[in-house]
């Protein structure tokens, strides 16, 4: 007696149907979940940036380095990073930096190569985290304002003008 081929086992023809079943079914949740979340909004929401805040305090000691602060919101879907910053009136110096503490519980200042903005959240610059140092000009007063632009990897560029503040005694205003 000859083989003779007879094609797939009933068996496995069952097992094929089952298998292509089941991706079929999980393809289907994937791009319902997909348009589920697309139509609420989360899915292809660009960062969006927002300065709702800027200031520059007066150093303590005049010409001294200062710091600027702003309140940076990010409105979209998006996470976005602070890579520089930039001020035609103080031209040089200008630095990201961030609040560092040594094993002596000294504090400093560190540069940073930028600041992370979460989707839908802020960042609150302060003299506790992240900040802008630069050199301060012993012409300013309270009230000038300075013009700065932060470049964001996303958002690209935003000018604001933050207000200079003298410095007060408990506060880092």
């Amino acid at each position: 007696m000859k083989n003779v081929y007879r094609g797939p086992g009933l068996r496995r023809v069952r097992e094929a149907v089952g298998t292509g079943a089941v991706a079929a079914a999980t393809s289907l949740a994937a791009v319902g979940g997909l348009s589920a979340w697309t139509t609420a909004g989360y899915a292809g929401s660009p960062a969006q940036i927002e300065v709702r805040e800027a200031r520059v305090l007066l150093p303590v000691i005049p010409g001294r380095d200062t710091n600027a602060y702003f309140h940076i919101v990010n409105t979209g879907g998006t996470s976005d990073r602070l890579r520089s910053v930039a001020s035609p009136v103080v031209g040089r110096g200008v630095e990201l930096t961030a609040h560092r503490m040594n094993a002596t519980n000294g504090a400093y200042r560190e540069r940073t190569e930028a600041v992370d903005v979460p989707a839908y959240g802020e960042v609150e610059m302060s003299p506790y985290g992240a900040a802008v140092t630069l050199p301060a000009d012993e012409r300013w007063r309270p009230g000038n304002r300075i013009t700065f632009t932060l470049d964001f990897v996303r958002s690209g560029r935003v000018t604001v003008d933050a207000v200079v503040r003298p410095v007060t005694l408990g506060s880092a205003s």
